[in-house]
């Protein structure tokens, strides 16, 4: 396991500028901590934190670094919060209670406004793998440079953290220094949004300080100690998150509260209280996390490896690992970056999806705006991998004539969903076998024959649906669905699409969108309705309830079904579709 980090930090440039940054922010994060703690202002780090958001939607409309705008309105809030409890009879936590939201409100509105919320999916939760070269030696500036300022006013930090009312008796400017530290929080907050989110953020502020506020009453020794810990919980975390493949993120604040309760249990104070106890507790937690290790370890071991003679594929989505697997059968290893059921739209790439994306000989996406769209998820992924487009990486998609989105911030970008007419995943196929063709000739005419029986199959349905919903009267020709994916599919077989919302999962409509369906549908006579089985089912409940329309049944946009459920196939999901869309209108 060890070996196998090792080897990553030496192979893979990604995880070298995951390291770097981490370390960096957990290194400041645990400097600036120390002073949030002895003031009693954690909840300022957390409302500091979300309090960026609005800032960072402005900056997508301007046009400028994100970074500008969340420093500024971090300063906005921290200003804000101390004037409401200084000028009334409301106590700070109620002031910081009220800044907090607003402000995490607006963000959200905002960033809607600017882009989609996949990029609120990736300031939330962030993602450390994905820091670019840019990004990193930004992070290794502000640190130092936060640190720098500590060092410089430590003393005058150190006297108004303890006592703000000596602080005042010696003529110091206790205001001055709080807008200082208010500053510098809001620096680290923003460094670290994009490797932890903001979600976590208050977690590496407040966890390393208080841990080492455990050990140490003597403030210099809990700086340097809150320091080291933030450092080891970044590499640890980061170790841990890259060897299990999961969030990088989680890990790391997870890694920091293993510390604190082995710091609460066993501190020289805390080793007092809860004597024996605490060592049994402490080791169970250790046993537990051990025995994780060895079960994946030996999971691990156990699994079969790829073969080294074959050729290594990618794709993005579970839609086109389908049509991959249907046209090179087991000639390929072949990795889906987006598990099935996820969205594709604002996935955030695994440790894994980063290594065999670094080591495939051929990566096939979407393109149209899909994965690229949004925080761009897979263009951060192509560069770390050090890919290049069509050369290492296709869209399966060229040739597609694209339709476009016809609302709000996003009108006149393409509209991703083309697989949802036959034809157009044909295209993909086409697309998909002569790029495997190219890298792996040997295997071409495997391929080729395969390629061709699968056209087949997708061509005699392609020909029967499109004839399939002439028998429908025109006042009951309607598919309405959650988001608008299905304009493709419209186009394709002839049948007119309405929706709540345009585009994107993440959405659950606002109260004037789903008026307009239900005023559109008052004029109608259709008899069904249908919810995608990725989107939140609650906004198309309440189109039913209003509309007096029943919901017939869930269909597929984004992925297809788990493996021997209906609709676990690109043909089958389409078949789902095309066979309950009909039935669904035509009911009596």
């Amino acid at each position: 396991m060890i070996s196998h980090f090792i080897d990553g930090l030496l192979d893979y440039h990604f995880l070298q500028n995951a390291l770097v940054t981490s370390v960096a922010i957990g290194i400041v994060a645990g400097v600036i901590g120390c002073f949030i703690i002895l003031r009693g202002m954690s909840l300022m780090g957390d409302a500091i934190s979300h309090a960026v958001l609005p800032g960072v939607a402005l900056s997508f409309i301007i046009g400028i670094h994100y970074f500008v705008g969340a420093v500024v309105f971090g300063v906005l809030a921290s200003v804000l919060i101390t004037y409401i409890s200084q000028n009334s009879t409301i106590k700070s936590d109620t002031a910081i209670g009220i800044t907090f939201s607003s402000f995490l409100a607006l963000g959200v509105i905002l960033i809607g406004i600017a882009n989609s919320s996949t990029d609120l999916f990736h300031i939330l939760f962030g993602n450390v793998l994905a820091v670019q070269d840019a990004d990193k030696w930004l992070t290794i500036g502000i640190a130092l440079f936060v640190i720098a300022l500590v060092a410089i006013f430590y003393r005058p930090l150190l006297i108004t953290s303890f006592d703000s009312n000596m602080a005042k008796a010696f003529g110091m400017r206790v205001q001055g220094y709080h807008y200082l530290l208010m500053i510098l929080l809001t620096l680290v907050s923003v460094t670290a949004m994009q490797s932890v989110g903001t979600i976590l953020i208050v977690a590496l502020l407040v966890t390393p300080a208080a841990t080492a506020y455990l050990y140490t009453k003597r403030l210099k020794n809990m700086i340097v100690l809150s320091a080291i810990l933030g450092g080891v919980s970044s590499f640890l975390g980061l170790f841990i998150g890259y060897s299990f493949n999961i969030a990088a993120g989680s890990s790391i604040v997870l890694t920091a509260a293993f510390m604190f309760v082995i710091g609460f249990f066993l501190s020289p104070k805390q080793r007092l209280q809860h004597g024996k106890r605490g060592y049994l507790i402490v080791g169970l937690v250790a046993a537990l996390f051990a025995g994780g290790i060895g079960f994946y370890t030996y999971q691990q071991s156990s699994g079969a490896g790829q073969d080294e003679e074959k050729l290594d594929v990618v794709v993005t989505n579970s839609i086109i690992n389908d049509m991959t697997k249907e046209i090179a059968g087991d000639r390929i290893d072949l990795h889906s970056i987006v598990p099935v059921g996820r969205d594709p739209h604002d996935y955030e790439p695994l440790p894994e999806d980063i290594e065999e994306a670094t080591e495939a000989d051929v990566i096939f996406y979407n393109g149209l705006n899909l994965e690229t769209g949004g925080n761009a998820w897979f263009n951060n992924l192509m560069e770390n991998a050090d890919k290049k487009e069509e050369q290492d990486y296709f869209a399966v998609s060229k040739g597609v004539k694209p339709l476009y989105l016809e609302e709000g911030e996003d009108e006149g970008q393409q509209d991703p969903h083309a697989w949802m007419s036959l034809e157009n995943g044909m295209t993909y196929a086409e697309n998909i076998e002569n790029h495997l063709s190219e890298k792996d000739p040997e295997n071409a005419d495997y391929y080729k024959k395969n390629l061709d029986d699968y056209l087949d199959e997708l061509g005699e349905l392609d020909q029967e649906s499109k004839s399939k919903f002439n028998d429908i009267p025109e006042d009951e020709k309607l598919l309405v669905t959650s988001e608008g994916a299905f304009k493709y599919f419209s186009q394709a077989y002839d049948i007119p699409a309405s929706y709540i919302w345009e585009i994107n999962t993440e959405e659950e409509g606002t109260p004037e969108q789903t008026k307009r369906v239900v005023d559109q549908l008052k004029d109608t006579n259709v008899k069904a309705l249908f919810v995608e089985t990725s989107v939140n089912k609650s906004p198309m409940k309440s189109v039913s309830k209003d509309s007096g329309i029943p919901i017939y049944s869930e269909i597929f946009t984004d992925s297809i079904a788990e493996a021997g459920k209906d609709g676990d196939s690109y043909y089958s999901m389409m078949k789902w579709n095309i066979d309950h869309i009909h039935d669904g209108l035509t009911q009596d």
